[in-house]
C-alpha cells in the first residue's frame, strides 16, 4: 500500500488547479492524482468546438500526461475510485490499488442528469468518451433534436452545419432561462429562429422508437419528431453517491467552508462537486463554473500549505458564442432587483447592469461586445458602485441608458 502526503481525486479544474499551487509554493510533498478517465486534463468547455470539428480532438487539452511527471505529480488514470476509508484515510480504485494519504482533495464533478430515455443515440455530453461519439453523428446527421435550453445543448445546436435540420425541445418558456434575464435569452431566442431552429417551449420528451437509423420521438404535446439523434443536456448531479454512507457532509454536494474544508479533518472538496456559497446572496449554490473549480483548486492547496487565503464565495460567470451571438453572464442575473440597461440597435449590442439597494454592482448580461466580461467580475468582486464606475463618457459605444427599473442618483 503506497503512502502519500496529498491525494487529488479528479483531473477537471478543480484538480489541476490544486495540483498547480501546491507545485507553484512547494516542490517536495508527494502528490497523487487519480481519475476515472484516462486522458490528461482537457477543457469541457471546447468539446462541442471538437465535436463539430471546428478544432481537433487534441486542441482541448490543457497539458499532456507528460506535464503531470514534469511537475513531479503522480498519477493513476483510467482507473475510478470505490472507496474512501476517511478514517483509516485509504482511498481505493476500482483496479484494487489502495492509497493512503495525508491529505485529501475531491475534485470529481458531476455527472450529467439521466433522463432514462438515453441510447446509442440519444447522448449525454459531460466525458470526453461522449464527445466522441457525438463527433460521429455529426459528421453524419441530416437532422437533430435537442432536449434543454442550456450551456450544453444550445451551443453544439450552433456548431452544426447549417443544412442540418434542428429541434429543441424546452421545459421552460423560453431558452437559458437559467442562464440569463429574459431579455437577454430574446435575442438568444431570436437568432435561433432566424437560423431555422425549431423551438418547442413547455414541451417535453414522453416516449422514443428508434427504427430504421431514425429516432421518433413523441412529445407531451403530442408532437412527433423524426430525428438521426438527439442530445440531452438536463442539468448536472453532482457525484457524490460514493459518500452517501461516510461521514462526510453532504447536501446536494460536498460541504464546504470558507477554505474548501470538509467536516472531515485534512479533507478538501472543489469544483462541480462541492456546495459552498454564492458571493452575492452568502446562500448555499454549486455554480458550476470554470473559474469557481479553479478558485477552489487554489484555495484549498493554500490552506492545507498554511497561506489561509479565504474564499469570498462563488460567482456566476459564463461565456459562450452561439448562433452568431455573443452571450456574457456576470453575477447576478434575476430579475427581482435594480437593473440598468443599454441597448444599441445597430450594433445589436445589449446590456443589464443588476444593482442591489445600495446601488452595488451585483451582476451584468451582455449580448455581443462581450470582452469585457473580465472587467465585470472584478466591480462585483471588489463591490463597486454604479456611479464610481459609470461616469461621463464611460459608455462610449451607448449613446443613452435605454432604460432603468430605479433612478440611479
Amino acid at each position: 500500500m503506497k503512502k502519500y502526503d496529498i491525494v487529488v481525486l479528479g483531473n477537471s479544474a478543480a484538480g489541476l488547479s490544486f495540483i498547480n499551487t501546491i507545485r507553484k509554493y512547494n516542490k517536495s510533498l508527494s502528490v497523487l492524482l487519480i481519475d476515472r478517465e484516462e486522458y490528461a486534463a482537457y477543457s469541457r468547455v471546447l468539446t462541442p468546438y471538437y465535436i463539430s470539428g471546428k478544432t481537433d480532438r487534441n486542441g482541448i487539452f490543457i497539458v499532456d500526461k507528460e506535464y503531470y511527471s514534469k511537475i513531479n505529480v503522480d498519477t493513476i488514470l483510467g482507473e475510478a475510485v470505490i472507496n474512501v476509508d476517511f478514517e483509516k484515510r485509504v482511498v481505493t480504485t476500482d483496479k484494487r490499488n489502495e492509497i493512503t494519504y495525508n491529505y485529501l482533495f475531491i475534485g470529481l464533478g458531476a455527472e450529467a442528469k439521466r433522463t432514462g430515455f438515453e441510447s446509442d443515440k440519444i447522448l449525454n455530453l459531460r466525458h470526453l468518451d461522449d464527445a466522441d461519439k457525438l463527433h460521429y453523428f455529426f459528421n453524419n446527421a441530416k437532422s437533430v433534436a435537442g432536449f434543454g435550453a442550456g450551456l450544453v445543448t444550445i451551443p453544439l445546436l450552433s456548431h452544426m452545419k447549417n443544412e442540418i435540420d434542428k429541434h429543441l425541445i424546452i421545459s421552460s418558456d423560453r431558452v437559458f432561462s437559467r442562464v440569463i434575464d429574459s431579455e437577454a435569452s430574446q435575442f438568444v431566442e431570436e437568432a435561433m429562429l432566424k437560423a431555422g431552429v425549431k423551438i418547442y417551449k413547455k414541451d417535453d420528451i414522453v416516449s422514443t422508437n428508434e427504427k430504421n437509423d431514425k429516432i421518433t420521438i413523441t412529445l407531451k404535446s403530442g408532437t412527433s419528431i423524426d430525428v438521426d439523434f438527439a442530445i440531452i443536456g438536463k442539468g448536472v448531479s453532482q457525484n457524490i453517491k460514493l459518500f452517501e454512507k461516510t461521514p462526510l457532509e453532504i447536501g446536494w454536494g460536498i460541504k464546504v467552508d470558507k477554505y474548501c474544508r470538509t467536516n472531515i479533518e485534512n479533507v478538501y472538496a472543489g469544483g462541480d462537486i462541492a456546495q459552498d456559497f454564492d458571493f452575492i446572496t452568502k446562500e448555499d449554490t454549486t455554480q458550476g463554473n470554470w473559474i469557481t473549480a479553479v478558485e477552489h483548486g487554489g484555495i484549498a492547496a493554500k490552506h492545507i500549505l498554511s497561506l489561509n487565503e479565504a474564499y469570498e464565495g462563488s460567482l456566476k460567470n459564463n461565456t459562450t458564442e452561439v448562433f452568431g451571438i455573443e452571450v456574457a453572464v456576470v453575477g447576478y442575473f434575476k430579475e427581482d432587483v435594480k437593473t440598468v440597461t443599454y441597448y444599441n440597435k445597430q450594433g445589436n449590442i445589449f446590456r443589464k447592469i443588476f444593482l442591489d439597494d445600495d446601488n452595488t454592482i451585483i451582476g451584468c448580461t451582455m449580448i455581443n461586445e462581450t470582452n469585457d466580461a473580465g472587467i465585470y467580475y472584478g466591480l462585483v468582486k471588489r463591490r463597486v458602485k454604479f456611479n464610481e464606475y459609470y461616469k461621463p463618457n464611460k459608455f462610449y459605444n451607448f449613446s443613452k441608458i435605454h432604460y432603468a427599473t430605479t433612478y440611479i442618483e
